[in-house]
């Protein structure tokens, strides 16, 4: 009976770890992959902010960029070439204008972004002052 016992809890232990396991990556996987998906490849349409609010876009920089963001990790490409990967995951997060967003928060220490997804286009802000908002499309 102790035998059977045991198997009993350890087998509890298993669904209970992998019921917690589901929650934890259902988090940012029903984010990323819902409705207003941000998993995908996405390209570059416009800047704007600064301390001047200038607007910059692949015409006026010569530069074509694209970023694309899996599950995991976001790539940034520049004409072509990969510059950059980050891993990140997705928080609900005060922004820095007083409301809770939907944020990219890089493990690597690189300041989050906010984001929003509207049909066929990304949001990306920068949480800081006189940053940048960013305009894509998706691929």
């Amino acid at each position: 009976i102790s035998i059977i016992l045991k198997t009993l809890t350890m087998k509890n232990h298993l669904i209970y770890f992998a019921l917690f396991f589901t929650m934890v990556s259902c988090s940012t996987s029903e984010l990323a992959m819902g409705s207003n998906s941000i998993v995908g490849k996405w390209n570059w349409i416009q800047s704007s902010g600064g301390i001047t609010g200038a607007t910059t876009t692949p015409s006026s920089t010569n530069k074509s960029r694209s970023i694309e963001i899996s599950r995991l990790e976001v790539k940034t490409y520049e004409n072509g070439n990969l510059i950059a990967t980050e891993l990140y995951s997705i928080q609900t997060k005060e922004s820095i204008f007083g409301v809770k967003q939907q944020m990219l928060v890089y493990l690597s220490g690189k300041p989050s972004q906010s984001f929003t997804v509207e049909g066929a286009k990304l949001f990306l802000s920068d949480e800081c002052y006189d940053c940048y908002q960013s305009e894509y499309v998706k691929e």
